[in-house]
């Protein structure tokens, strides 16, 4: 290919981009800009850092990353002296040996034998293999999918697609049926399906009255590995309102999230923007739906940390047990949604081109008791 350099300045001008405006919107100062469609690498404090820049350059243009990265490296490769000793390898032993007349007559007497020893050992090893005699029956372990009654209020069992619970509870018996266990929990209920990731927990109303009826917690999956089935947490009856009543003593009556009255977007990291109430703390679903190109990056409870470029029409959803914190190069160029106890909320993050860092997570109101779903600003 041309020289990398000069094809990412022109695909930068066929855009009509200038080097102010690409700084602005990679994050990548513009002396690197400039370094990188110059082919001057002596201004990068390490490759990784030359080999991340260009990555993410040749993203913003719609570039091929890989191919540009190889050119870098075959440039590199080109520029480097090949020792002296390497381009004239020495004669060993076995090469003067095989050299002249007398070594070719050696080198055929040498590879009919070996061809020879092959022969005689295909034959003798593929008799055995082929031999029914010799092969042992292939042995296919189907497992049978397993019906739970569960009578006690405190479940433990790992569990695997196709095992269902029946749960006796006021006004019948419910079912649930394990669909999946990678690479999350997903569960078919009278009330609809239900995912449940890793680490997290699910209150689940299956008489869908407005009163919760069970938690399940997920305590370990293999996300990669189906026939590993999940091990779950199943608490019902008496000792699922034990457990809500010790987190706020009206949250086994109250049951569902609500939506407050919409409030002004917090201005600093002293306001926060309430999103959802509840009497404890509900798993949340984000939805980012980009409207434009942004840097885009999101850590789910703590850990899970993500970050790439989303363009136009690009969309993301990230689950969580307790909250999310985002950071957006444009927060006008990302639309969020959140969704809580089977409610939804449309939140608009920032004005055009501002850099944002916000927490959404859930507090407990030490006046009330009560779980409130917050947005705040990080300084």
């Amino acid at each position: 290919m041309e020289a990398f350099g000069k094809k990412l300045e022109d695909t930068r001008i066929s855009k009509g981009i200038d080097l102010d405006q690409a700084a602005r919107e990679t994050n990548i100062s513009r002396r690197f800009l400039e370094a990188l469609e110059n082919e001057d690498f002596s201004v990068f404090p390490g490759e990784p850092y030359l080999l991340g820049f260009l990555r993410n350059y040749c993203e913003y243009l719609g570039l091929n990353s890989a191919e540009f990265i190889n050119a870098y490296k075959n440039q590199k490769i080109q520029e480097q002296q090949v020792p002296i000793e390497m381009l004239v390898p020495s004669r060993t032993l076995s090469s003067r040996i095989f050299s002249g007349a007398g070594g070719k007559i050696i080198k055929i007497i040498a590879i009919v034998l070996l061809v020879g020893l092959l022969g005689v050992a295909a034959f003798y090893f593929g008799s055995k293999l082929f031999d029914p005699a010799n092969r042992e029956p292939e042995v296919v372990e189907v497992r049978t999918p397993v019906a739970y009654n569960i009578s006690e209020t405190d479940f433990r069992e790992r569990v695997y697609a196709g095992d269902s619970f029946l749960l006796p509870l006021e006004g019948g018996e419910y079912l649930v049926t394990v669909e999946s266990t990678a690479p999350s929990l997903k569960l078919s209920t009278p009330v609809g399906d239900k995912i449940i990731e890793l680490g997290q927990d699910l209150l689940i109303d299956l008489t869908d009255d407005g009163t919760l009826d069970i938690k399940v917690f997920v305590e370990d999956l293999y996300k990669n590995n189906p026939s590993r089935g999940a091990k779950i947490h199943l608490i019902s009856g008496e000792g699922l309102s034990a457990g809500l009543a010790s987190q706020d003593p009206d949250a086994a009556a109250q049951g569902d999230v609500t939506v407050p009255p919409p409030s002004t977007s917090p201005s600093s990291s002293n306001q926060q923007l309430v999103l959802f109430e509840g009497g404890s703390a509900y798993p949340v679903t984000m939805e980012a739906i980009f409207r434009g190109y942004c840097l885009f990056r999101y850590e789910a409870d703590g850990t899970n940390r993500e970050e790439r470029y989303y363009q136009k029409s690009e969309e993301l959803k990230v689950q969580a047990k307790n909250g999310i914190r985002i950071w957006a190069s444009n927060g006008n160029a990302v639309k969020i949604r959140m969704i809580a106890g089977g409610k939804t909320v449309d939140l608009e993050l920032s004005r055009p081109g501002e850099v944002i860092v916000k927490d959404l997570r859930w507090l407990r109101d030490s006046d009330t008791g009560r779980y409130r779903f917050v947005v705040m600003d990080i300084d």
